[in-house]
């Protein structure tokens, strides 16, 4: 059976089939979890099972003032900072980090991108890539793997396997000099192929990874952070399957946008393909988030005003997850804030299953109005309930790098159903990355891609691919289309479990 057979449901009749309960509301889980209630992350927190125990770890940068945090998920609800014996450096100015299988061997690797040296002026560290040796210790391998990128001043990482050899590269964003694509080889080592990828000058701050158009190919969506470049426009890159990319935004429909934050991509209508919100902000909060819907045919519509999404504000971060199970894609927003003092509340916005959202963050108890600007966010379920939880950031309150809370808002529930796929590549890549995942129920049916979270600010997650099935309890099929050309079907799987999908198995 073909993988389009998948799409049966022609987007937004989920609930057609599934009953479904209210949202939940979220609690404030932040220190008996065990984490730090302050500090600076200047990308986004990344979710990650970096000891393959089935529970998901947490790496938030702190910035170049203090050391990060790692911490290492006890499987009871609590976590503890394992940083200061992991080998991983203290300080530095990194900006984006990525958790990424890079040398398929199972076990996930973090990459950093550092900006000006110390936070201040033009010097520049080399960025960092550290191997995983198991057992909480990491080894900075970035100069013998040629990755250190010293010419650049760093802002974002995306890593995905652009021409499907197995194998994932690196795709680092930098602030006004050039991006660049790290190949790699196989052997430990990389090899910058910009040009040649036809990526060359092109300066952009943010990039992030996904098949827009369902060619097995992934292509690559840029956005500027800052307003010091206010001429250059978001921009698509379209993988032509040679190795090479050519922009192809005026004719996708994508508009000459400028001050995007966050790129975020994920199937909110169910039709089968992948649609992009990308959140916007200046001090001034004078300009639009954006939403596009994905028409199936390589181009994309502007519904951001008819979807609800619309609101003026400074936003950074923004990721999708369905934290109500109800089997429709959410959206959380950060609000950077636009006083001189931050107190921006944050968004969630609730799929109305139609095309529109509606924000219930008061409700839900996860607008975090704080004294600080919000930063970074992402989707997590630490505690394998079924149901995902949020870690926001929040910093930069008053003058440049100062601190603002940290916050694990633990997600209550409400009685859904739901379903998570842990991938494993074997002529694909080992992390999945590029697989994409249908499961259907009845004539409904989700859709999503693994691209290392559904949204990220400069940084990229890793974990299992999240389902919400409402009141069903059996999920008629899963189908996985892998990088490599193979379809997979799986049929009659219960529901509120893990499955580990393995490649050709």
């Amino acid at each position: 059976m073909g993988f389009a057979s998948a799409f049966l449901s022609g987007g937004l009749s989920l609930t057609c089939a599934l009953a479904t309960l209210g949202d939940p509301v979220f609690t404030d889980a932040t220190l008996s979890a065990g984490f730090n209630g302050m500090g600076f992350t200047f990308g986004a927190p990344i979710w990650g099972d970096f000891n393959n125990d089935g529970n998901l770890d947490l790496f938030v940068d702190n910035y170049y003032r203090e050391p990060p945090y790692l911490y290492q998920n006890q499987g009871d609800g609590t976590f503890t900072d394992i940083f200061p014996t992991s080998g991983i450096n203290e300080g530095g100015d990194r900006q984006g980090s990525a958790w990424v299988d890079f040398d398929n061997d199972g076990d996930l690797d973090l990459s950093f991108i550092r900006g000006a040296g110390g936070g201040h002026g033009l010097g520049r560290k080399k960025d960092e890539l550290y191997r995983n040796r198991g057992a909480g210790q990491f080894r900075d391998i970035a100069t013998q793997a040629g990755v250190t990128n010293t010419f650049g001043r760093g802002r974002g990482v995306a890593c995905g396997d652009y021409n499907n050899d197995g194998l994932l590269d690196l795709l680092v964003a930098n602030f006004r000099t050039d991006l660049v694509l790290y190949k790699n080889n196989g052997n430990g080592t990389f090899v910058d192929v910009t040009a040649p990828a036809g990526l060359a000058g092109l300066q952009y701050t943010e990039c992030a990874f996904a098949d827009y158009n369902n060619d097995g190919f992934p292509d690559i969506f840029c956005t500027v952070t800052y307003p010091h470049q206010p001429f250059l426009e978001d921009i698509l890159l379209k993988n032509n399957g040679d190795g090479t990319f050519r922009n192809v935004s005026s004719q996708a429909g994508i508009l000459p946008l400028i001050n995007g934050r966050s790129i975020a991509w994920g199937d909110y209508d169910n039709d089968g393909d992948l649609d992009l919100f990308i959140s916007r902000g200046k001090k001034n909060g004078s300009v639009k988030q954006t939403l596009y819907r994905n028409n199936g045919d390589g181009t994309f519509t502007k519904v951001t005003q008819q979807a609800g999404l619309g609101s003026i504000s400074n936003n950074r971060a923004a990721t999708w997850g369905d934290f109500n199970n109800d089997g429709y894609l959410d959206l959380y927003v950060v609000n950077s804030g636009s006083d001189s003092v931050g107190k921006g509340a944050n968004q969630l916005y609730r799929n109305n299953q139609d095309g529109t959202f509606t924000d219930v963050a008061v409700g839900a108890g996860v607008a975090v109005l704080v004294v600080s600007r919000g930063r970074g966010a992402a989707w997590g379920d630490y505690d394998n309930d079924g149901f995902l939880d949020l870690f926001v950031t929040n910093g930069e309150d008053k003058s440049q790098f100062e601190e603002g809370p940290q916050i694990l808002y633990h997600n209550e529930g409400n009685g859904n159903n739901w379903l998570k796929i842990n991938l494993v590549g074997t002529a694909s890549n080992r992390e999945g990355l590029g697989a994409k995942v249908t499961i259907q129920i009845g004539q409904a049916s989700q859709y999503r891609e693994a691209n290392g979270a559904a949204g990220h600010f400069f940084s990229q997650g890793a974990g299992p691919l999240h389902f919400g099935l409402g009141q069903a309890t059996v999920v008629d099929q899963i189908r996985v289309k892998w990088p490599s050309g193979l379809n997979q079907i799986l049929s009659n799987v219960s529901a509120n479990r893990t499955v580990r999908v393995i490649e050709g198995q």
